[in-house]
């Protein structure tokens, strides 16, 4: 029966994923264990302030080598009672020089009270709450890189470095009532300086723009009736489906 279930589950977020009118997610608090200052200003609130005009974003020279976490607050609750669709993009447009590209990142919910995380520091930010790591299923790259998703729902980043690239990330959860988003940069020895970014010199990254929508996934009772006939065979390894006109 989780065989069952995780189909349709897949199924309802396929179609979610063709059928979406995604609705975009406020964020607000942006709080970091560390953010640059080095040659500007690249605090972590410049990844949610609407722009990539600025040349800027969130970077973490000199701290190169080691894992760092931005975590932000939702304006509001989200999160449908059916299920959820989250769509993260992650804009890194910075060109001076290029390559400023995050190498091993995860995603993450949390539905504790605001109060108690996220206190809008750069550095040295509270970041500590009761996180659920989000499963990715679904990865793309404007750029072409190539995006894998590793066992512990990880992000690791390779191929041909680009100058800029655009990251979209799809991920459900059941959750309802969410109130923050964090996406942890992690280090991994594939990249230059161990990263977390991929920028050659030094495993920087600056990631000019991270946005989150989100779309309600249909529920799996709701998709019998828009389908003409879903046969699943829960003692084999095939599924059949046949969508209605």
């Amino acid at each position: 029966m989780k065989t069952v279930s995780k189909i349709l589950v897949s199924i309802c977020c396929a179609i979610a994923l063709q059928a979406k009118a995604t609705t975009g997610v406020g964020l607000q608090q942006a709080t970091a264990t560390f953010s640059q200052t080095f040659s500007g200003d690249y605090s972590v609130g410049r990844a949610i302030n609407g722009t990539i005009a600025d040349g800027l974003g969130w970077a973490i020279h000199p701290q190169e080598g080691l894992n760092q976490t931005a975590a932000f607050e939702t304006t509001a609750d989200i999160g449908f009672a059916g299920g959820s669709l989250l769509t993260f993009t992650l804009n890194q447009s910075h060109t001076t020089p290029g390559g400023h590209i995050l190498g091993h990142f995860r995603l993450s919910v949390t539905t504790d009270d605001r109060s108690t995380f996220c206190d809008g520091l750069p550095t040295g930010g509270d970041v500590t709450a009761n996180w659920t790591v989000l499963v990715p299923i679904s990865l793309s790259s404007s750029a072409g890189e190539t995006l894998h998703v590793l066992p512990d729902n990880s992000i690791l980043v390779s191929g041909t470095l680009p100058s800029t690239d655009i990251f979209t990330i799809t991920a459900p959860t059941s959750l309802t009532g969410i109130t923050g988003i964090r996406l942890e940069a992690l280090t991994d020895p594939t990249l230059p300086f161990n990263g977390p970014g991929r920028q050659p010199d030094n495993g920087n990254f600056v990631l000019s723009e991270f946005s989150v929508g989100i779309d309600v996934i249909p529920e799996p009772s709701s998709l019998a009736l828009l389908t003409s006939g879903i046969l699943l065979l829960a003692g084999g390894r095939r599924i059949s489906v046949q969508m209605g006109k």
